[in-house]
């Protein structure tokens, strides 16, 4: 019996792949206990932290602080119908030590995501293989964490990572049920309703959370809307719709044109040729050695699921159709914010294009192995049994892959960002180091002073370069007056950030 029909062996290969990831990942969770609120994470979470210091957690009264939070930026600021909700339960309301979940509130719907999307695609192509969607899940998960351009962005700092990356996780689940939906003659009546119902919330829900995931999310069913429809099928319209006008009612919200006249940004051409260029720079500069560990890991499973009879042979017959297809959507990212706000925008988003980037050659990956074998007639299988021949070796080559995924950090093109490790590597540095520690006791130190009801005037520091560690510092207060809502938040007459001197 092979492999991929060998329950026994694959269970095997999953709790090592499983043990093995989680021990590489251990850094990257302790180092979350060291994280501390910063910027955005006060003003949006204002209203939920001055129910939690004067009623406790009275439920009702929080919804209502999160609701009336969510109304004010969307009317205010971005219009994002869903995101101010979600932001205004930072994990600080409930006390500092609670911040470090932001963690698990990133990477849970992030995992979870991605599982249910590998698992839409694998069932349709195998339906025997039942254990192999939680198998790709953790390793494009592990890959998400150690290469993340901008890793406090995106896993640490919660403001950040969640208005972004949780859309970003259903724009990845909806990608899955739209490619079970095009096999919608081979699902039931009641599985197509559940694909298309949840695609339509799904869709609603992007729209609400941010524009960019709103937006990737539209083009994804839009390229799907069009492959279908020469069959005759329409499935996929509902999902469509929603996503449509969820973005809608995003862009033409009060609060985004609050929002964009305050950046200058960049005439349509010039937004057209720059986000294309910087969409060029960033395959360039994130085509390293990670990304091929992860390709030669995902290897195995995409050639195995290119061969499926559920798909016909002309699905294969243009591989590089993925990556220009990826290519778009990369550009297309970058040009919203180019446009509207004349730049390729914070590094979360780069976290986000780099995702997409990042899935979009795993299923370029797949398309290939496709024409190679089914158009081109290669047969890579006796490859493959010489593989099989390295027995005890190939679970340490894979071992030493997923370590090098964890040592070695992708590149970005903002500058000055491209000289430190992976996640892991630089989580365990940070906390050998001793910076986290440094990082939690000062603001530890500051949270106190603020949180002091005898001082209705308070003032405090910046943090020194010595307390600023990469990967849990995103930025801190300017001399000057308070500009973070340090004042109402923590209910201060005043709040007055001094220099480095005084």
């Amino acid at each position: 019996m092979d492999f991929w029909h060998d329950s026994a062996v694959q269970k095997r290969w999953l709790l090592r792949l499983a043990l093995f990831i989680g021990l590489l990942l251990v850094p990257v969770f302790v180092l979350a206990v060291f994280a501390r609120p910063s910027a955005d994470d006060y003003i949006y979470a204002a209203r939920t932290h001055a129910v939690m210091q004067q009623y406790g957690f009275d439920l009702p009264r929080l919804l209502k602080a999160a609701w009336d939070t969510n109304v004010y930026y969307f009317e205010n600021w971005q219009g994002l119908y869903v995101s101010g909700f979600l932001l205004a339960w930072q994990p600080a309301i409930f006390g500092n030590a609670w911040y470090g979940v932001t963690l698990l509130c990133v990477l849970v719907p992030l995992f979870f995501c991605l599982y249910g999307a590998c698992r839409c695609v694998v069932r349709r192509l195998d339906q025997a293989q039942k254990l192999l969607p939680w198998a790709l899940a953790l390793l494009v998960c592990f890959a998400f964490i150690e290469g993340m351009p901008a890793p406090v962005e995106g896993l640490y700092w919660f403001n950040g990572a969640m208005n972004y990356l949780p859309y970003f996780s259903l724009a990845v689940l909806n990608a899955g049920l739209t490619f079970g939906l095009c096999f919608a003659p081979q699902l039931t009546r009641k599985q197509r309703t559940l694909y298309c119902a949840a695609g339509v919330m799904i869709g609603f829900i992007i729209g609400g959370g941010h524009q960019v995931a709103g937006l990737l999310n539209v083009l994804v069913l839009l390229l799907a809307v069009v492959l279908c429809a020469r069959q005759r099928r329409f499935y996929h319209l509902p999902a469509f719709l929603a996503a449509v006008a969820g973005l809608l009612i995003n862009v033409t919200a009060p609060g985004t044109r609050v929002r964009t006249t305050g950046f200058a940004g960049a005439g349509f051409v010039e937004a057209v040729l720059k986000s294309f260029v910087l969409a060029a720079l960033e395959w360039v500069r994130w085509l390293d050695v990670p990304l091929l560990c992860l390709l030669v890991l995902l290897a195995l499973p995409l050639r195995y699921l290119a061969q499926s009879s559920s798909l016909s042979d002309r699905v294969f017959r243009h591989p590089l159709a993925g990556a220009a297809v990826t290519f778009i959507l990369m550009w297309a990212m970058i040009f919203l914010p180019s446009f509207t706000m004349g730049g390729i925008g914070a590094g979360r988003l780069l976290n986000v294009v780099w995702m997409t980037f990042i899935l979009g050659l795993a299923v370029t990956e797949f398309l290939l192995f496709g024409w190679l074998e089914r158009i081109r007639g290669v047969c890579l299988t006796p490859a493959i049994r010489q593989l099989g021949k390295a027995g005890k070796r190939l679970p340490l080559v894979c071992a030493a892959m997923l370590v090098c995924m964890a040592c070695i950090g992708s590149h970005t093109v903002k500058e000055g960002q491209d000289n430190h490790f992976a996640t892991t590597l630089e989580a365990a540095y940070e906390l050998a180091d001793g910076e986290a520690a440094r990082f939690a006791k000062v603001l530890n130190e500051r949270e106190a002073i603020l949180t002091d009801t005898d001082q209705p005037d308070v003032v405090i520091r910046p943090l020194t370069e010595e307390e600023r560690p990469w990967l849990l510092f995103y930025t801190d207060v300017a001399p000057g007056p308070d500009l973070w809502g340090l004042t109402p938040y923590y209910s201060k007459n005043s709040v007055t950030i001094a220099d480095y001197n005084n």
